[in-house]
């Protein structure tokens, strides 16, 4: 049978994983003239986005994206009027792109690619680039 032993909020403290200042929002604010979402970020950098291209806010109205909330240490943005919820570092490589993406375009064209062909070649008989 398993044993359960009580944490002790000192223990839980000293074990909590610290939070990156990379994508950790310390503000969010929408401007309507420009139909953005603006995301001041902790380490200082403040980034952009149509909100017609955020999941969950493309159809919301303008009074309705006055109000945002930082959540979660900086990792969420809560839109109450419409109870949306955005996870910054989502919104970011959702929006900009990241390096894990796009080397899994590439290995998947090149698995097409291959395939096409008859299948990945043999180590003896790769050709090289």
């Amino acid at each position: 049978m398993a044993e359960f032993t009580m944490v002790t909020e000192a223990a839980f403290a000293k074990k909590k994983r610290p939070a990156t200042a990379a994508f950790r929002a310390e503000s969010a604010t929408f401007d309507a003239r420009t139909k953005r979402l603006i995301v001041q970020l902790s380490n200082g950098v403040e980034a952009a986005f149509p909100v017609g291209m955020i999941k969950g806010l493309e159809d919301a109205a303008p009074e309705d994206l006055r109000t945002f909330e930082v959540q979660g240490r900086g990792f969420g943005l809560h839109a109450p009027q419409i109870d949306a919820d955005i996870s910054v570092s989502q919104l970011f490589e959702d929006l900009l792109g990241s390096t894990v993406m796009a080397k899994s375009e590439r290995r998947l064209a090149a698995s097409r690619s291959n395939g096409a062909k008859g299948g990945r070649p043999k180590s003896g008989e790769r050709k090289s680039a």
